[in-house]
């Protein structure tokens, strides 16, 4: 998903055309010629005066025809181009009335909204407008007012407000008269989430104040506290809740405790498909286990918090992709079915470690057609159950050998056993070799391994990417797929931890240079 909208040129000019060397720019119609005619401020302004004059109103032929093209343009890009007014009435809708979408950023205009508005009533197709880095004062009831902003701004489906200064209660004021609004972005300045008033303070009002906001992007914004987002839960159709670079600390999933919730039929955050907290402050994994309960979340981004900080960016993804089990997204990456199954092994795997108490060994279920059952588990259990709230579906998704170190003949784990193992290569240089059999203690870690294989197939370690197959799981293929291999991602657990028994295989695999 698109995260930010980045305004688009609609003409093959260069990117970045400077201020004219003769002054600054004052008038949108100036600053648009600068940008996509040429020429300097006093002699561009001359030929808007002498177009208004006539049909050609004394403007060459050349410069007619750059006139009928800038009556073209549906996307434009004046950045940092010194603009303070509208100009004449009327002049903006004469010279180029197509503009949808508008990308203002860095423009005085006056810091006055009356000059945003009046550049946006007269773009009657205006769909996008951006106003990054334009110093705009507070929004009230009554300034700028409302008919105003509904006539101006009342076609917007995307609007740009980073850097402006303005708060998220000003924000409101501006979008209670846009009811189109499917796009805010509000950021990179403190905006006061949790300080609103009346008219906007509950969460019913908030969404009859963005009945049609799919997108909202409040990156940077010094939100802190997830109460303030809560009050966000009914915007009916909010799919994208962008919450980067803010110092949120923890992620509920219902009202804050000692909250007087008002009563909703809604479902909080319904639609949410997308949540963003790059960069946050979130230190527990309880916060992710609560994104699992956002009921339509599939993209999740969780990178530099301090939840997962310190474990590995494989190991982190694994057990993110376990603990929140609707994603199809992670960290800007697709989550497929066959990591999802890989994640959630080891998840469980990695939590053997956890058990208060060796988990009692595999048995039949009480109705006797074969499948593994989960045994009872006393108090000693409450603590590690209640951390790991997805343990058990995951336990009888996979079956109960995988939550547990497989044992050998006499009850002894495989910890402390030799298994015969098959070495295969699937590298491109030792494709052909003859696979290779080896008696491995399952202590041997995966670096360890991979020495192994290296004497075999003549690969450097580093190159290598090693998965397992269980004994027997390329014969049955019934069920229309390969039999599922899982790749060997930590090079400090042994084979011990990822449950290699005796007669499985060992893959060995190269890295892409893409992959590196």
């Amino acid at each position: 998903h698109t995260i930010t909208r980045r305004p688009l040129d609609g003409m093959s000019t260069p990117a970045g055309v400077p201020a004219p060397a003769d002054g600054a720019t004052s008038t949108f119609v100036e600053a648009l010629r600068v940008r996509y005619v040429g020429g300097s401020a006093s002699a561009i302004k001359g030929k808007v005066d002498a177009s208004l004059a006539g049909t050609h109103g004394g403007l060459s032929e050349r410069d007619a025809i750059r006139q009928s093209t800038l009556e073209l343009l549906k996307m434009v890009v004046i950045q940092d181009m010194g603009v303070e007014s509208a100009g004449e009435p009327g002049t903006i809708r004469a010279t180029c009335p197509k503009i949808e979408e508008l990308d203002l950023a860095g423009n005085p205009l006056s810091g006055s909204w009356d000059v945003a508005l009046d550049i946006a009533g007269q773009l009657d197709l205006l769909r996008f407008l951006s106003l990054v880095r334009t110093k705009l004062p507070d929004p009230t009831p009554e300034t700028p007012p409302p008919s105003a902003v509904a006539k101006a701004f009342g076609g917007l489906h995307t609007l740009v407000l980073n850097e402006t200064g303005v708060p998220f209660a000003g924000a409101c004021h501006i979008c209670a008269q846009l009811p189109r609004l499917e796009e805010l972005q509000l950021g990179d300045h403190p905006v006061s989430l949790g300080s609103r008033p009346a008219g906007f303070e509950t969460a019913r009002d908030l969404a009859a104040t963005f009945p049609a906001l799919r997108s909202l992007l409040l990156e940077n914004s010094g939100v802190e506290a997830w109460e303030d987002v809560w009050a966000l839960r009914d915007l009916p159709k909010l799919e994208v809740l962008s919450l980067n670079r803010n110092p949120i600390d923890k992620v509920r999933y219902a009202a804050p405790p000692g909250a007087e919730d008002e009563e909703s039929s809604a479902t909080p955050f319904a639609c949410l498909r997308s949540l963003f907290l790059l960069e946050s402050q979130l230190a527990a994994w309880a916060d992710v286990d609560e994104c699992h309960k956002f009921p339509a979340l599939k993209e999740l981004r969780l990178q530099d918090a301090p939840v997962v900080r310190g474990i590995g960016a494989s190991v982190a993804r694994q057990i993110i992709i376990a603990r929140v089990g609707s994603i199809t997204a992670l960290n800007g990456a697709s989550v497929s079915k066959r990591e999802r199954e890989a994640g959630e092994r080891y998840y469980l795997r990695h939590l053997i470690e956890s058990y208060p108490e060796p988990l009692p060994a595999v048995a039949e279920d009480a109705e006797g057609d074969g499948s593994p059952a989960l045994p009872q588990l006393g108090v000693k259990w409450a603590s590690f159950l209640a951390s790991n709230p997805r343990w058990r579906t995951l336990v009888a998704a996979h079956g109960l050998h995988s939550a547990q170190l497989p044992r050998a003949e006499g009850g002894k784990t495989l910890a402390m056993q030799l298994v015969n193992l098959t070495l295969q290569s699937s590298a491109g240089e030792s494709i052909d070799a003859a696979p290779a059999t080896r008696k491995l203690p399952t202590s041997l870690t995966v670096a360890k391994l991979k020495l192994v294989c290296t004497q075999v197939f003549k690969l450097d370690p580093n190159k290598q990417r090693l998965f397992y197959k269980s004994p027997g799981g390329g014969g049955d293929k019934s069920d229309g797929a390969d039999a599922f291999m899982d790749e060997l991602t930590d090079d400090l657990r042994t084979l011990a931890f990822y449950g290699v028994a005796d007669g499985g295989t060992v893959v060995m695999d190269e890295w892409a240079p893409t992959d590196t």
